[in-house]
């Protein structure tokens, strides 16, 4: 069960990072072409291709964030805290965290349904389709959270412990700011 876990979070990380990293190149592309055409006749979609563009690519791109342990954590009541009261607060932040994205997922659906009808004049695209970044991005991060919980590396990004990867800077160990 853990290496199939583990094999399609590799895949979904990998899919992320590919759509995202094409949604860049996108991006860049288009603010280049918005600033130099700027001096002649910039198109008057660029600025909303980029905006889209954007907010796509930081949600695909926060499931694989969260798989790396990029997502930052403060623990430093936590770690004070006995080990059972930690185990307690732990498994009440990963509730939290679980309900927290599944919100998300629930009002982002919503609201990408409530906009179904209007449409980017520049783009001449539905608003359901940019709005759609939210509930996909909260929906692969709850995906990815939830198979790290059965993967043994899952203790690298698993809300429920609150060891970190030795930082080099103690300055954030010391006021309870842990890198993941």
């Amino acid at each position: 069960m853990a290496t199939l876990c583990q094999d399609i979070s590799t895949k979904l990380e990998r899919l992320c990072l590919l759509g995202a990293g094409a949604l860049l190149l996108i991006n860049v592309a288009t603010v280049m072409l918005g600033v130099f055409s700027r001096f002649y006749r910039p198109p008057i979609w660029t600025t909303d291709l980029a905006k889209i563009t954007l907010v796509w690519m930081v949600m695909l791109a926060a499931a694989p964030a969260l798989k790396q342990g990029e997502h930052m954590a403060i623990t430093i009541l936590v770690d004070r805290l006995p080990q059972n009261s930690r185990r307690i607060v732990c498994l009440l932040r990963k509730l939290c965290f679980i309900s927290i994205l599944a919100l998300m997922i629930w009002l982002g659906f919503t609201y990408t349904y409530k906009m179904r009808l209007f449409t980017i004049m520049t783009l001449g695209i539905k608003k359901s389709l940019p709005l759609m970044a939210i509930p996909v991005g909260m929906t692969l991060m709850l995906i990815e959270y939830l198979l790290q919980q059965f993967t043994p590396t899952g203790a690298l990004v698993n809300l429920s412990t609150t060891e970190a990867s030795p930082s080099s800077d103690t300055e954030y160990q010391e006021h309870g700011i842990k890198e993941r």
